[in-house]
């Protein structure tokens, strides 16, 4: 991506960001986003089809892309850590993005990147996955593992991120790594 462009995508990220401090996304237009970042409306238009898309795109740039790089070298915990850090020195953003509802809905935007990134790394760790039965295929396991992620996500977010990303780093390794039977075990000890 050339510079100009790029620097366009960050102001105009910039421009919702700061908009989402005080208005609901659902009310914020095209216009307030161009006028805030400098521009006019069509330049929006060459970078975005809306502003969801450009929800995804900054979600994306800030959350998804800093963590590719772990979980390619299969540094799972540090790709994880990466995420949580990210949303987390954004938290204000993100608490108010996950009330986005509807058909597109921030949720779904989540799921969506989880998808993609888990999806790069099965069906690179899978050397025959034409061969797997279905429930194992590639894409199976990446919308299996991005709807438990995803779900913790929102629900961090929507209970106003009050723990730390570290501890929610733990809860999501305890979840991911112990059987549901030692965790009602667990429960059930307390």
């Amino acid at each position: 991506m050339n510079q100009r462009k790029k620097h366009t995508k960050e102001a105009l990220a910039e421009s919702l960001k700061k908009r989402m401090i005080h208005h609901s996304f659902e009310r914020i237009t095209i216009k307030e986003i161009t006028d805030g970042a400098g521009f006019i409306r069509p330049t929006f238009y060459n970078h975005f089809q809306d502003k969801y898309a450009l929800l995804e795109w900054i979600f994306c740039k800030e959350v998804i892309y800093p963590s590719e790089p772990f979980f390619a070298k299969g540094e799972y915990r540090k790709a994880v850590h990466q995420i949580l850090s990210a949303i987390e020195q954004e938290k204000e953003f993100y608490m108010r993005a996950a009330k986005i509802q509807g058909q597109n809905a921030f949720r779904d935007i989540v799921f969506h990147s989880f998808c993609q990134v888990l999806s790069k790394v099965l069906t690179a760790k899978t050397p025959h996955p034409e061969e797997m039965p279905h429930l194992f295929q590639p894409q199976i396991l990446a919308e299996y593992y991005a709807n438990a992620e995803t779900f913790l996500l929102m629900k961090w977010l929507e209970n106003g991120v009050r723990v730390s990303a570290e501890d929610v780093e733990k809860a999501h390794w305890f979840l991911i790594a112990v059987p549901f039977e030692n965790v009602v075990q667990e429960i059930s000890a307390e």
